[in-house]
């Protein structure tokens, strides 16, 4: 790890460095100087982000986008926005043996959350993904790579669905007869968004594609939204994927991996309070259609997790971590009842939605 640093030029300087965070995908360290600044040290994971160059082009164009409109607008950038720190050579990362590593100056005097119950807090969140929308409202989304594809493409995940099904290599479909019947029973509404973006009835935007709790900063003191990061998913997509999946894991009254899915229901208040941060910021942007559809974006980056889930179960678990052998199909049971959750709420959440708007 020093031979890392010697590319940044801080190598002498630095007096501590630890594991940092709960990540799951790279590899995170804090390190600590003499001169009191702190900087983000990560290894790339390869093998989730096969061309990690990419995945730094397109964090590179959206934060000096960021930075650009915050200069143009009087606002003071610092911490405002994810900051690569680059090495001597000015470039976004290293290279050493087929690894790739990065560096981040550290977001002062913030921290994160992995679960909230207030609302005030979750309004927050919703105010800084949608600030990251309409700050990147002007930038062509068709700029940046696509370092996943069909990362959103949920008629796609069905598809692999069907495929794992149909192969069922390890014999595991018998078992999950009713997560399959429970999926099959709402294919036909899959394809909502992705057929209105081939359309062109919604806008193609830039997405950050993994808007949870703990990727958002909040300020220490002041408990405000400080600024978005880990923007290793920023891709083209719809605004409505970015608000589903918030929606999806910060409003649950439960864990992604709950056992006991009587626990596992759908908070309103903080649908409600994140709808608001989130529409304060996107209401001038946002289509006509793109707001009739940000209930039915709940429904179905909630639909589309429980069929990767149910997926890779049949796989036999290939792609997500697990720490026993039925983990998958307990995700994949916890958000059939998420799914459940949103239905039965549906008319009341676009009631709020409604209801905000008027406001």
């Amino acid at each position: 790890m020093i031979k890392i640093l010697e590319y940044y030029g801080f190598k002498d300087d630095v007096i501590d460095i630890k594991p940092f965070g709960n990540g799951n995908i790279n590899k995170t360290f804090l390190v600590k100087t003499n001169s009191k600044v702190k900087y983000i040290l990560q290894e790339i994971n390869t093998k989730v982000f096969k061309k990690p160059e990419e995945v730094m082009k397109n964090i590179e164009l959206v934060t000096n986008h960021i930075k650009n409109i915050h200069h143009i607008n009087g606002i003071n950038s610092d911490n405002a926005v994810l900051e690569i720190f680059y090495t001597l050579d000015n470039e976004s990362f290293v290279s050493i043996d087929k690894h790739y590593w990065r560096a981040y100056k550290y977001v002062s005097n913030s921290m994160t959350y992995e679960t909230t119950e207030d609302p005030e807090l979750f309004k927050q969140v919703g105010i800084a993904i949608g600030a990251f929308q309409n700050f990147l409202t002007g930038f062509d989304p068709n700029k940046l790579f696509v370092t996943i594809p069909d990362f959103h493409d949920t008629p796609k995940r069905y598809e692999a669905l069907r495929k794992a099904i149909d192969i069922d290599n390890y014999d595991r479909a018998i078992n999950v007869y009713n997560e399959i019947k429970f999926i099959v029973n709402r294919k036909d509404k899959l394809s909502i968004v992705t057929d209105a973006l081939e359309k062109k009835e919604i806008p193609l935007r830039v997405t950050h594609n993994d808007t949870k709790l703990n990727n958002i900063m909040i300020d220490k003191d002041s408990k405000k939204a400080v600024c978005v990061i880990d923007l290793d998913t920023v891709m083209p997509g719809s605004a409505l994927y970015d608000f589903g999946d918030a929606v999806r894991i910060g409003a649950s009254t439960a864990k992604e991996d709950e056992k006991d899915v009587s626990k596992i229901h759908l908070n309103i208040e903080l649908f409600e309070a994140f709808a608001q941060g989130f529409l304060d910021q996107t209401l001038d942007i946002l289509t006509p259609l793109e707001v009739d559809l940000l209930v039915d974006s709940v429904w179905l980056i909630t639909m589309e997790i429980t069929m990767r889930f149910l997926t890779d179960y049949l796989e036999n678990d290939q792609y997500f971590k697990t720490d026993y052998a039925e983990h998958n199909i307990i995700r994949a049971r916890a958000q059939m009842k998420l799914v459940e959750e949103i239905e039965k709420h549906y008319e009341g959440m676009k009631m709020i939605i409604k209801k905000l708007i008027r406001k």
